[in-house]
């Protein structure tokens, strides 16, 4: 596909987006395994939070401490107008920050948080490991926000923080083994 012809594809529909994606994939990750994808994520906690903008994921159900599968992936990302795909990584918030809204009150950061969270995570259904926003705890701080979350036990708590100006500063995903 030349370049024009993909920055057309990705300023369509949603179903151009994903073979972009699936392209990337076979490029940058040839014989990549997976339990669930290539598939658009669809979560509507994102969906709220990044208004308008689409993730596509691949995810493996992981199983112990050995891979299961030869070359398992598990990754997360947005293609955008141009046709470029870039993977979200939680050590790089910059990845999380285009498109998603800008937090200025407790709600914001709460809906905001979780969505960062939910995309870290890599699963848009939840089905490995359910984020639960009565365990979300919201700060506001004189440096921005900041969002908490965690279960019954402190080792497994997760940060999202926003700066002054409420955008996305810090993402700290801290989840319990999957049983």
């Amino acid at each position: 596909m030349s370049c024009s012809a993909a920055q057309g594809a990705a300023q369509n529909a949603p179903a151009d987006e994903l073979r972009i994606f699936k392209a990337w994939l076979d490029r940058v990750r040839p014989g990549y395994a997976c339990d669930e994808g290539p598939a658009r994520f669809r979560n509507p906690a994102v969906d709220a939070a990044y208004g308008g903008r689409h993730f596509y994921y691949v995810l493996t159900h992981t199983r112990g401490m050995r891979p299961r599968l030869p070359n398992e992936l598990s990754l997360v990302a947005r293609v955008d107008a141009n046709g470029n795909v870039t993977p979200l990584d939680p050590s790089s918030p910059a990845t999380y920050r285009p498109g998603l809204r800008k937090v200025a009150t407790a709600r914001d950061a709460r809906q905001a948080g979780a969505a960062v969270l939910i995309l870290a995570m890599g699963d848009p259904g939840g089905g490995l490991q359910k984020l639960d926003d009565s365990l979300c705890t919201i700060t506001k701080e004189r440096k921005g926000w900041v969002c908490t979350y965690g279960g019954r036990d402190a080792r497994y708590t997760s940060r999202v923080t926003f700066d002054a100006h409420g955008v996305l500063s810090a993402i700290s995903v801290n989840l319990p083994p999957v049983p």
